[in-house]
């Protein structure tokens, strides 16, 4: 029986990138029903493979495509428009990007449309969709309302609406809470269960994910395939080539890794792995390497007095009531759509709260002029093409120098630094658009870093990275915290929260319902953390559940 999906000898370059190609000699197949897992650096073309699988190229690329894709047997280039995303479907890395209708219902409604799915039958589908996500009591609202967890979770429902038989998900949980995160895996688990479908996941954060799909499919900076087959594997035989090319292990394998001394093989991959053998784990020292990263000062930098928000005559946020002093290291974390991201907007006075006050060193901040209040507060937003303004990666880099009035030759010593230490030196000459989704990230990054604000604001900074950007991204604002800026980070990752930041406020539904140290905040009971969309981090896991499996052994019968 022939592969469900064959790719032979492919090789893709873009026009303005033509001294190197984006995708080198690709070949592999995937069988009916079969689950795999794209790995690769942030910007080595695995969304671009996407591209490839689903007929967008070679039809609308601007540059030059070699090599077969077939799907069922039958040349991508031989599907009539359309007629492929019945076979393929795809959630996109951004999920804006596939979005055109007004509502959610709506937006599920157009793929099936196009389908042309009878009336009688929609309905049920549209609600069926909803509801493996988790939206279908938000089936009536606008699709502008939604979080970017949301967003993300509205591209699969469409796509999952459609039943195809291969799914391709690009960084399906980079927005996603990690209770979310864990459900949606389950979700799609179930579906292929049921449906039988093939699967290819691109994802950093594999935990989860290796319990679906064991193989993988590993890609380096060149866009060259360097592994084929079970990820147990990899990190057994080419251990040294995923550190080097910046390839994630899944957090358990990582931890162990850093902190046992010995062979990569049979290292777990899996919670439930290292629960089987946790007694093998006896002497290993479960505490991260916690950065000191000091105490809160004295000095008040911004203070949000009974500050609230309505969006579409809901409360988005409720009185919330804040002091952030200088010298802090603040994470913000929570549940998808529970006002993160709506809270930090107001703090760095983006958005206006409808109601409650807010001073910057004493002072109201709607009396602050524009550009004096940025030199103060920077912000780099979720989505990274928000704050994108000008048409080469350098010169979105030096943007706010040149506003400044900087000497030339200043600027470009500083810029070229920045870039090289966000890796995107070599992409200096390229539109900020045509950035894979990690680098445009480490560029809105970059824009905001190459300034001395006294605070930062990021919203899920990390989002979309592979481990070396991963590290350069928080050694740069770790930098830029211990010389005097405080650092405000929205985030769902609790492994940055327990390794870096000092203090942790949690929203939830609006409201700020916890505000301590890391710490303190992984002593709240498992039911609480739950309840407001948190897992703990890695390490305190496997500790718990060491102590547990010790305590059991040892008690007697």
């Amino acid at each position: 029986m022939k592969a469900f999906i064959q790719v032979d000898q492919l090789r893709l370059r873009f026009d303005n990138q033509f001294k190197k190609d984006t995708l080198s000699n690709l070949s592999f197949e995937l069988n009916h029903g079969e689950s795999l897992l794209l790995l690769g650096p942030s910007g080595c073309g695995k969304s671009t493979l996407t591209f490839c699988l689903n007929g967008l190229y070679p039809r609308e690329l601007d540059g030059e495509m070699d090599g077969n894709i077939l799907i069922n047997g039958k040349r991508t280039t031989e599907f009539l428009p359309g007629e492929l995303s019945q076979q393929v479907g795809v959630v996109f890395q951004d999920p804006e990007t596939q979005f055109c209708m007004l509502t959610i219902e709506d937006e599920v409604a157009f793929g099936l449309e196009n389908r042309c799915i009878p009336q009688a039958i929609m309905g049920d589908k549209i609600d069926y969709a909803l509801e493996l996500v988790g939206m279908l009591s938000l089936k009536k609202a606008a699709v502008t309302s939604l979080s970017g967890g949301q967003k993300q979770k509205l591209a699969l429902a469409c796509i999952l609406a459609l039943e195809p038989s291969l799914l391709i998900l690009d960084e399906p949980t980079a927005n996603l809470d990690p209770i979310a995160a864990k459900d949606l895996i389950q979700t799609i688990h179930q579906l292929q269960e049921k449906t039988n479908c093939s699967l290819i996941i691109i994802e950093h954060q594999l935990d989860g994910w290796t319990a679906l799909a064991e193989r993988c499919l590993l890609l380096n900076h060149d866009g060259e395939i360097f592994y084929d087959g079970l990820m147990r594997h990899a990190i057994r035989d080419k251990f040294s080539e995923l550190e080097t090319q910046g390839i994630w292990l899944p957090k358990v394998t990582q931890f162990l890794l850093n902190h046992v001394d010995g062979t990569t093989a049979n290292i777990p991959l899996t919670i439930d792995e290292f629960s089987k053998q946790a007694n093998l784990w006896e002497g290993t020292n479960w505490q991260q390497n916690e950065k000191q990263l000091g105490t809160k000062k004295e000095k008040l930098f911004l203070e949000a007095t009974n500050i609230s928000w309505k969006a579409n005559k809901k409360e988005i946020i409720q009185n919330i009531s804040l002091k952030f002093y200088e010298g802090e290291f603040i994470a913000i974390v929570g549940a998808n759509g529970s006002g993160k991201t709506s809270l930090s907007r107001i703090l760095a006075g983006i958005q206006k709260p409808t109601a409650g006050t807010i001073h910057m060193k004493d002072k109201p901040m709607k009396t602050w002029k524009e550009s004096y209040l940025r030199d103060e507060i920077g912000y780099v937003f979720q989505n990274p093409e928000h704050q994108f303004v000008t048409n080469t990666v350098f010169d979105e880099a030096a943007f706010s120098l040149r506003i400044k009035g900087m000497d030339e030759h200043d600027i470009h010593k500083k810029v070229a630094s920045i870039l090289n230490t966000c890796g995107l030196s070599s992409s200096k000459q390229q539109h900020p658009y045509s950035l894979s989704q990690g680098q445009k990230r480490r560029l809105s990054v970059a824009t905001m870093i190459i300034n001395n604000q006294h605070m930062l604001l990021l919203d899920e900074p990390t989002f979309g990275q592979d481990a070396h950007s991963n590290v350069q991204l928080m050694e740069l604002l770790q930098t830029r915290f211990y010389h005097g800026t405080s650092i405000v980070m929205v985030t769902h990752d609790m492994e940055l929260v327990n390794q870096y930041a000092s203090r942790v406020i949690v929203i939830n539904e609006g409201k700020v319902v916890s505000d301590c140290s890391p710490a303190d905040l992984w002593q709240v009971s498992a039911e609480q953390l739950t309840q407001w969309q948190i897992d703990l981090p890695i390490s305190i896991q496997l500790e718990k559940i060491y102590e547990k499996e010790a305590n059991y052994v040892s008690t007697p019968s």
